[in-house]
């Protein structure tokens, strides 16, 4: 149900705009102008990118309908409305396709790569292509020339795509008007709706030039969903007004209503490159103030919780001021550490690299901070970060010594470890990543090598998993793939042994010291614990999600690469996929046993 209220509020919005386009256009074909403005395609482009991919169909079904019976509604002939209208759906399926992609998983044209996708596929490419396809609409050219133009065609739908895309998408996303008051929306509006019928009603002053202050304030003040909404306004009313003969365009000696026309849609082009340049620059100025903002936050908190300390000391590191903090840090009375060098407290591994550093400071040259241990009355050893910097004397500027920042970093270093730890680990499913898989592969190689052993690998992949997200979304896909994960983790047993994602759809199990007739049944066990989750998967012949796998056993030697027997699972798992998937497929020249 939900469809389809979405879709009969498609079809209506798409009646609405079409036949308000063909209207205004059809004035303008009688008047010996071009297409003003074509918004349908932006608009169901922008319903497509919100939509899953296995409802496009319906979507563009519902498109094509209404375009076609609105152009038969205005008197077109059936060939040439179906013809057209198919030149229609081929332009939004194009940068539907495109766009998909970089746009739907988070939709946000202030940011640079999304805009500037938008520009080159939705703008340019997939207009350009529809045009050149409807000029070989030949038998209907005598009816209508000017729409099967390119450049007729191509300007007029390039202008929709850039307004409507924006605007539907700030308002799906709901982040119109930048939170303004209804007040304030509707104020701006009037005001650029009275400037543009103002400026385009009279022909005597050249006054084009006052719609761009009011468009760039409807930006600034509304965003993104302002600069569209505006531009959708000012073509609506400035092509109109241009049509009838007014406007400063008509004050252009000798202009045929043609060049009126595309003057016109020149000034849109150029205003809105102006105003979603602007908006683009705007929103990474804010996203760079937050970021900074929070950085500031961030710090300024650790900064205030943490014990610094406070060392003087002069060129020979002799300590001169130690503050009070240190007690706290490292169980040291200041007047403990006044008199004597680093290295009465610095562990002695780490004496050197603190030697090393203030040399380099001495010298002049660029330092980083260093982390090093530092003993504590009690004698056990804590982690400090040390910022060193040379201060000099007020009125020679000479060095004179050093002014360190000591804090302790302890348990930096300890989530340091842990994040490292983490970084090993795949996001969605928990289990090791391909970064830890790949390690583990080396490590167990290089054993293999030196120990003479066997190493096995298993490449697994689950069946038609494309499938699988198309017809159950990506949301369902993540959790089948978790699923998966803990299902076959259950078969591994030993604490030698690795289950890791692969990337994507596939996984990876390192089985060391292994012959090919233990990782085979090792394999089977997989493949049928899988399977039986009973997982459903229409698009798969056997209903349920199932697995494939390549199996692999390589004795190494010194001559060997740790990827060879990974690429023998590989194209083992191929061979599993090419004969029919839901097996397990052993490589040529595995090795049973040495």
């Amino acid at each position: 149900m939900p469809l389809l209220r979405r879709l009969a509020m498609v079809a209506i919005a798409l009646t609405c705009l079409d036949s308000a386009a063909l209207l205004l256009n059809l004035h303008s074909w009688g008047q010996g102008g071009v297409t003003i403005l074509w918004p349908a395609n932006g608009l169901l482009v922008g319903v497509l990118l919100t939509a899953r991919r296995r409802h496009w169909a319906a979507f563009l079904a519902v498109g094509y309908a209404v375009d076609v019976s609105v152009n038969i509604a205005l008197t077109f002939a059936v060939w040439t409305s179906a013809y057209l209208a198919c030149c229609n759906m081929l332009e939004v399926i194009l940068a539907a396709v495109f766009l998909y992609r970089i746009i739907s998983p988070k939709p946000d044209l202030t940011q640079r790569r999304q805009l500037v996708s938008l520009l080159l596929y939705g703008v340019i490419l997939a207009p350009a292509v529809a045009s050149m396809l409807a000029q070989l609409n030949t038998s209907s050219a005598a009816g209508m020339p000017l729409f099967t133009s390119f450049k007729h065609w191509f300007t007029a739908d390039a202008l929709g795509m850039a307004v409507m895309i924006p605007l539907y998408l700030s308002f799906r996303e709901r982040s119109h008007f930048a939170g303004r008051s209804r007040l304030e929306v509707i104020g701006l509006t009037a005001l650029l709706s009275v400037t543009a019928f103002g400026v385009f009603w009279q022909t005597r002053f050249p006054f084009l030039f006052l719609v761009l202050p009011v468009l760039l304030l409807l930006g600034v003040r509304l965003r993104l969903a302002g600069s569209a909404m505006g531009l959708l306004i000012v073509s609506i009313v400035g092509g109109y007004l241009t049509i009838q003969g007014h406007g400063p365009v008509a004050m252009v000696r000798g202009s045929s209503a043609t060049s009126r026309d595309l003057l016109v849609q020149f000034f849109v082009a150029v205003s809105m490159l102006s105003l979603y340049v602007i908006e683009v620059m705007t929103a990474e100025r804010e996203r760079l103030q937050s970021n900074l903002k929070a950085s500031e936050t961030l710090f300024r908190l650790l900064a205030e919780a943490s014990n610094d300390v406070i060392v003087l000391a002069d060129l020979s590191g002799e300590r001169r001021y130690v503050s009070p903090a240190v007690t706290t840090v490292l169980g040291w009375e200041p007047a403990e550490l006044v008199g004597h060098t680093p290295v009465q407290i610095v562990h002695p591994d780490d004496v050197s690299e603190v030697e090393e550093l203030m040399q380099a400071c001495r010298e002049g040259k660029p330092v980083d901070t260093l982390t090093y241990r530092c003993a504590r009355r009690d004698g056990s050893y804590v982690w400090m970060e040390a910022s060193i910097r040379l201060y000099h004397d007020e009125t020679t500027w000479e060095p004179i010594g050093f002014v360190n920042v000591v804090r302790d970093v302890t348990i930096r270093k300890a989530a340091e470890e842990a994040l490292e730890n983490l970084a090993m680990a795949d996001g969605l499913t928990g289990i090791a990543n391909r970064r830890r898989f790949e390690e583990k592969l080396d490590q167990e190689w290089r054993r293999a090598m030196r120990d003479g052993s066997l190493l096995s690998v298993l490449m697994i992949d689950v069946d038609h998993f494309k499938r699988y997200n198309d017809l159950y979304g990506h949301v369902l896909g993540d959790t089948c793939l978790r699923q998966i994960a803990v299902a076959a983790q259950e078969v591994i047993h030993r604490a030698s042994d690795l289950f890791a994602r692969y990337g994507g759809e596939e996984f990876v199990v390192v089985l060391p010291n292994t012959d090919s007739i233990g990782a085979q049944l090792v394999a089977e066990q997989i493949r049928l614990v899988v399977e039986m989750l009973h997982l459903p998967h229409s698009g798969n012949p056997h209903g349920v999600v199932t697995v494939s796998i390549g199996c692999a056993t390589q004795a190494l030697d010194h001559d060997s690469v740790s990827t060879s027997v990974v690429e023998a699972a590989d194209q083992a798992l191929y061979q599993a996929k090419s004969e029919g998937r839901n097996r397990v497929q052993v490589a040529v020249g595995s090795v049973v046993s040495i």
